[in-house]
């Protein structure tokens, strides 16, 4: 299960600003700031079953580890996103570029590609290129990631531009999280994200 909050930055000085805040400073290790450049590769099937079920299939390269991740039964409400969601770490190139579901077989995502997509090949429909700034945050009651994505994505109409925050829940106190998040957004005036990346690419 991935819970994360999302959240516009219109103003990309925010993002130093937001890093920086002494609300943070009991919380984090600036010096462990992770600059992460990203490539995400969207697939699907010639039908786009798997868009019409509600579910992403994405591999995506974070400097030099790939993983391939399936995404599915999203619940967005006020910018917070649940779903749930498998990753697979790669280690053959071959299989990024030609995925194919019989890898996740051991796993829940496997019965939820294949209900949706059959044997079906998937082919490529979406790219997006950012860059994540990442900071983890440990208030001993709960352990999040702070994440500023700004880049593009290369949509079915042209490009569209990335540009928001992300606080993920990894576990602790999920009201700890919210209350976190809820400051941050009220201090920057910050609005709420209710469409994924994907998305944004279809243009929906």
């Amino acid at each position: 299960m991935e819970t994360e909050f999302k959240f516009c930055i219109d103003d990309t000085s925010l993002v130093d600003k937001i890093l920086n805040d002494s609300m943070l400073d009991d919380y984090v290790d600036r010096n462990a700031l992770e600059v992460i450049d990203m490539k995400a590769v969207y697939f699907d099937t010639d039908d786009l079953d798997l868009r019409k079920a509600g579910i992403a299939y994405r591999v995506r390269y974070e400097n030099d580890r790939i993983t391939a991740t399936v995404k599915w039964d999203n619940k967005v409400e006020d910018g917070l996103h649940s779903r749930e969601e498998f990753n697979l770490v790669i280690n053959d190139e071959r299989f990024a570029m030609e995925p194919d579901i019989e890898a996740f077989e051991s796993s829940e995502a496997y019965d939820v590609l294949i209900k949706a997509a059959g044997n079906k090949k998937l082919k490529e429909v979406m790219k997006m290129d950012f860059t994540r700034e990442l900071l983890k945050i440990d208030t001993g009651d709960s352990i999040s990631a702070l994440s500023f994505d700004i880049g593009t994505v290369h949509g079915e109409s042209g490009d569209v531009p990335i540009s928001e925050m992300e606080l993920e829940w990894y576990h602790g106190s999920e009201e700890d999280f919210k209350y976190i998040a809820s400051k941050l957004a009220e201090k920057y005036n910050l609005k709420a994200e209710n469409i994924s990346k994907l998305q944004k690419g279809f243009a929906e």
